[in-house]
């Protein structure tokens, strides 16, 4: 029996990928589309011979031949063709990658994830996201509310880039820069036939004597007025606890009792008439809004340009207007 003599091809090496350069890549698909080496260095400015070194580099790493010449004409074999093939892919994708890097720095795309508490993620994050739409259409945009603790998370967990909360995380585990974002007023409501309601003086004693409607425990504005009554010596009588401004607004109007709300959530309600803001000696109480991310997050091009936005103040006059009740 006769033993062939035809070689098996030995398997790649594992670290293959490692081994091949994209340029390598390059200059093997310039040769094809080019039909030759003379053609294709004088596309690329390179010489022949080092066109041709680093395509016998790319053989033996294969481990067989990718070009022929037949009848003077540079050929792929059908390892080279498979190679061409896998080149182009790979040449395409970096070169989509290269543009989505434009776009992105250009910011022709990109996406601003930002949270926020109740009443700053209804009431002024809405408009602040379209003021910053106007300047940057092409960015995505995703907006989330939640309370305290679940904005941290979110922030802990990299669910969001930003988040513009009314209370600090004392001893937060994860580094945090805290920059003031926007003043936040919180002023008392009632029913337009509430007793109080034409009085063009209340003491705060005379409000904490009401029936109280309350947000819910950890509630920043709960918090806010719970401190400026202890500061006073008093406390409210709550005899309805609810954890949205929406309700609460919908409940004082229905003569359940009087609360507390910032004015941004209740300037539509004052303005139609659903409520009214009574005059209580030493209102509104005042808050301040911050925006909150992580010290150590990579800001990105959209980060960049979001947190210059904000410094820059434009926007400042076009939020919170009375547009929907909820």
């Amino acid at each position: 029996m006769v033993k062939s003599t035809a070689r098996t091809p030995q398997p790649l090496a594992p670290n293959f990928d490692q081994l091949v350069s994209v340029h390598q890549l390059r200059l093997l698909t310039a040769v094809v589309e080019h039909g030759g080496f003379s053609r294709a260095g004088l596309a690329l400015g390179l010489s022949q011979p080092a066109i041709s070194h680093q395509l016998k580099a790319l053989a033996t790493t294969v481990g067989m031949p990718l070009l022929e010449v037949i009848g003077r004409k540079v050929q792929l074999t059908q390892v080279g063709e498979l190679v061409h093939e896998h080149a182009r892919r790979i040449l395409s994708e970096f070169e989509a990658a290269g543009t989505a890097l434009d776009e992105l720095r250009g910011l022709r795309r990109g996406t601003l994830r930002l949270a926020g508490d109740t009443t700053v993620g209804i009431y002024v994050l809405p408009d602040l996201l379209g003021a910053f739409r106007q300047q940057h259409p092409s960015v995505e945009m995703r907006l989330g509310v939640d309370d305290r603790q679940g904005l941290y998370g979110r922030l802990v967990a990299n669910e969001v880039d930003f988040v513009v909360s009314g209370r600090r995380w004392e001893n937060p585990p994860v580094p945090l820069i805290v920059r003031p974002f926007l003043a936040n007023e919180l002023v008392a409501i009632a029913s337009p036939r509430h007793r109080l309601a034409r009085r063009k003086r209340v003491t705060l004693a005379e409000l904490a004597a009401e029936p109280f409607i309350v947000r819910e425990p950890g509630s920043g504005t709960r918090e806010t007025t719970e401190e400026a009554l202890e500061a006073a010596g008093l406390s409210v009588r709550p005899v309805m606890e609810l954890a949205s401004n929406g309700a609460i607004k919908r409940a004082v109007a229905q003569d359940l009792g009087v609360s507390i709300l910032s004015r941004f959530a209740t300037g539509l309600e004052v303005q139609i008439g659903h409520l009214v803001e009574l005059p209580v000696v030493g209102f509104p109480l005042h808050r301040l809004w911050h925006l909150v991310y992580a010290r150590d997050k990579r800001l990105g091009p959209v980060d960049e340009a979001f947190l210059h936005f904000i410094e820059e103040g434009s926007w400042k006059g076009i939020i919170g207007k009375p547009v929907a009740t909820d």
